[in-house]
């Protein structure tokens, strides 16, 4: 089975599973599954290592890829599985670049965060934002609920005239269109247009949405700045890591000490989010800088833009963005974290919209119909109204667009482009992550006497921190070196010699014109000690998330 086949449809849940733990079967010297947790309905939180399982993969520096935070973002589950499928499929074949890669750094992908939601829709519930968190004070919601009134497998629209209705007609020749109502308009053109569905708890009276049955946004419900939240009918949980998903994701995170950067995927607007997402920043300016300038390389060449949260896709700049997972990443890690915003409708349909987050508050009419147009010859996408008697409200009209195969996610016949496109990211990031090389030589100084040194070079785009915000907090300790074997006769047997940097971080800020090398630590480091005696000396090294390992010499 090559990489892409099985990418152009959307796999359910038992499929995704079955296809993560036959993903690590193809190469099981380089690749493994774990279960991390359980969902609040049992489902398993499965991780897929990928790295040489000889050794500890945990002591490489890391790389965390996740999707399926929200249960109707279908291609973050499949662009996440499609980079584990690539990945392993070139370690399997021996590609050579794979295999000095995966030797000396290890992936961990989580395929699906939120399995119980996103099975549900995948099976035909209509929209889940997360998992299936009841509603928290358990009471009855009386008003409109969606469901597939007609049984063609997709909620979409309803629609029936009325005085009252806030909406009309927006194009003869594509009726399915509707905008707003205008002082001018006949009351007799007004409709009442709705989520395609019945009414709970029905006074036989009163038109009214129900609200969300399953309403927590898990990427609310993450550490970074945590607090109350509510938008759009939403929640973040009664407390940080409240919902087993999180906690679990959060603490295999931490588990896993030697991660650099991590990605979590998302639909849609075809962007990659950096921070900050607040003001002030607990970030500070080389730490921005830096996501800033990788997040542009890492979308070089795929269409993506960079956004940066803060002001450019705050949904409300009065109101923080708290929880988030790619945040909790930054802020509470002290790990580069990015959030991929997968799929572009407006690319799809001609369209630049240079601030997407506001078109869920201010939408542009003209833009959405522009959108609607795009998708017309799309089989199934858009469906014309067609008559139907509602149970409960008589002559309805259902119709409108199959909103999960053609603004959420891209229809199928897209997805393996996508998933493409995402993989590159994915890729690129990877490729950022530090290495540290250990050399080490002996200078014999007479009799059974040696000054020896170890060098520690880090050829990698990111510093041995990740972040500075890691070192302020201690999520990432400085280089650790220590000699044993033989008597130290000068130098102090363990040392501590703080961070390196990355040929990346040096270049945040540099300025062609006028050339210049770091002015603090630099790439590169030396311990020296004086020993005395004939063997073996072992020099250990642990460089954080630069991973570690030793050097030894025979003198003598």
């Amino acid at each position: 089975m090559s990489a892409i086949d099985g990418y152009d449809r959307y796999l359910d849940w038992d499929e995704v599973a079955a296809r993560t733990r036959a993903i690590a079967e193809r190469a099981p010297a380089w690749a493994r599954v774990d279960e991390i947790g359980q969902t609040r309905e049992g489902r398993p939180l499965l991780l897929l290592t990928i790295g040489d399982q000889a050794g500890d993969p945990d002591a490489r520096p890391g790389f965390w890829l996740d999707g399926g935070t929200h249960a109707s973002e279908w291609t973050s589950v499949m662009a996440a599985l499609y980079a584990a499928e690539r990945w392993v499929d070139a370690l399997a074949a021996g590609e050579p670049d794979a295999i000095t890669r995966f030797s000396r750094h290890t992936v961990y992908v989580a395929p699906c965060i939120s399995p119980d939601g996103y099975d549900a829709m995948r099976r035909g519930a209509p929209y889940i934002r997360s998992t299936l968190r009841p509603a928290r004070d358990g009471r009855p919601r009386p008003g409109l609920r969606a469901r597939d009134l007609d049984g063609d497998g997709e909620v979409r629209w309803m629609r029936w005239r009325h005085p009252a209705g806030s909406w009309v007609f927006a194009d003869p020749e594509n009726p399915i269109k509707m905008r707003r109502r205008r002082l001018d308009d006949d009351p007799a053109d007004a409709f009442f247009v709705a989520t395609e569905g019945t009414f709970d708890h029905f006074d036989g009276v009163r038109w009214l949405e129900a609200g969300w049955e399953h309403a927590l946004d898990l990427n609310r419900n993450f550490p970074a700045a945590w607090g109350p939240f509510s938008m759009f009918g939403m929640d973040g949980g009664d407390f940080p890591l409240s919902e087993p998903e999180s906690r679990a994701v959060v603490e295999a995170f931490r588990a896993r000490p030697r991660i650099a950067a991590g990605l979590t995927n998302h639909t849609y607007t075809g962007c990659i989010l950096v921070p900050p997402y607040r003001d002030p920043s607990p970030l500070g300016r080389p730490d921005l800088e830096l996501m800033e300038q990788l997040a542009g390389e890492a979308v070089e060449g795929t269409s993506y833009r960079v956004f940066k949260i803060v002001p450019d896709f705050t949904y409300d700049l009065k109101q923080s963005v708290v929880g988030v997972w790619a945040d909790t990443m930054a802020a509470t890690f002290g790990v580069v974290g990015f959030t991929l915003e997968l799929w572009d409708p407006f690319g799809f349909a001609g369209e630049s919209v240079e601030k997407p987050a506001e078109q869920f508050r201010k939408p542009d009419e003209g833009l959405l119909h522009r959108l609607l147009d795009a998708f017309r010859d799309e089989p199934g996408a858009v469906v014309p109204w067609r008559a139907f008697d509602h149970p409960q409200l008589g002559p309805v009209e259902l119709g409108g667009i199959a909103y999960q195969t053609t603004i959420r996610n891209p229809p199928p016949r897209l997805l393996p482009e996508e998933c493409a496109r995402g993989f590159v990211v994915a890729d690129r990031i990877l490729r950022a992550l530090p290495r540290v090389r250990a050399t080490a030589e002996a200078t014999a100084l007479g009799g059974d006497a040696h000054r020896v040194e170890l060098r520690l070079e880090n050829l990698g785009y990111l510093a041995t921190s990740g972040l500075r915000r890691a070192e302020a907090i201690g999520t990432a300790p400085p280089i650790h070196v220590r000699a044993e074997g033989l008597e130290v006769l000068e130098g102090t047997r363990a040392q501590d010699k703080g961070w390196l940097d990355g040929w990346g971080t040096h270049k945040v800020g540099s300025h062609h014109i006028y050339p210049d090398l770091p002015s603090d630590r630099g790439v590169r480091v030396a311990a020296t000690w004086i020993v005395r005696g004939k063997g073996t000396l072992t020099l250990h090294w642990d460089a954080g998330r630069g991973g570690v390992g030793t050097v030894t010499l025979e003198l003598g």
